[in-house]
């Protein structure tokens, strides 16, 4: 049988303050429409405690302790592209601890993780990166009138390289441009087109 809802502390309060002022159990339970037993109950929990308060539930323990959870969201910040799937077999080697893909993907939410398509973005080396930063600074300061003469010029590619698969990273908010997030694509391989 379901288990009946809980009498206010408003109510219990009143109860108590009724019993104080001398009321029998059966008096109180006429005036606020409760049954004698409930009554009783709370005033015999107030002797014995001295409180009309719930106690703490005990409720469902955790799967994981803080310091598992922090060591699988090490693990996604190491290798974002670390399936749930995956993280589940390591858990279960390392934690001795069987659990659902779904109960590492909430602990990765909880986290601020969420999957995500990975941007795609073209693919620049290190030493690239460094010479763009020499090519910007070199011409950051130059006047107006010298960028009247420049023509800016696009090309748009297709068919990338490697898979079309979609592919799913673990990304915290305002991390989904950092270089390990993001799908790196290249002008060549595969026969690409360049429009």
């Amino acid at each position: 049988m379901a288990r009946n809802k809980d009498i206010s502390v408003h109510v219990r309060n009143l109860i108590i303050s009724h019993w104080k002022n001398g009321k029998s159990v059966r008096r109180i339970g006429q005036i606020l429409k409760l049954s004698n037993s409930a009554v009783y109950n709370i005033i015999r929990r107030f002797k014995k405690t001295n409180s009309v308060g719930n106690k703490e539930r005990s409720g469902r323990p955790r799967t994981f302790s803080e310091r598992e959870e922090r060591w699988i969201v090490r693990q996604v910040h190491i290798n974002p592209r670390t399936s749930a799937v995956k993280l589940t077999l390591k858990c279960k080697s390392r934690f001795r601890k069987s659990v659902n893909p779904e109960t590492v993907r909430n602990v990765l939410r909880k986290r601020k993780y969420h999957g995500r398509v990975p941007r795609r973005k073209p693919y620049i080396s290190k030493a690239n990166r460094k010479a763009r930063l020499a090519f910007a600074k070199m011409y950051v300061k130059q006047p107006t009138e010298f960028w009247e003469n420049v023509i800016f010029v696009d090309e748009s590619k297709y068919n990338i390289f490697g898979s079309d698969d979609k592919q799913k990273v673990w990304h915290a908010p305002n991390t989904a441009l950092h270089i390990k997030n993001l799908r790196p694509t290249v002008k060549y391989g595969g026969g690409n087109q360049l429009v």
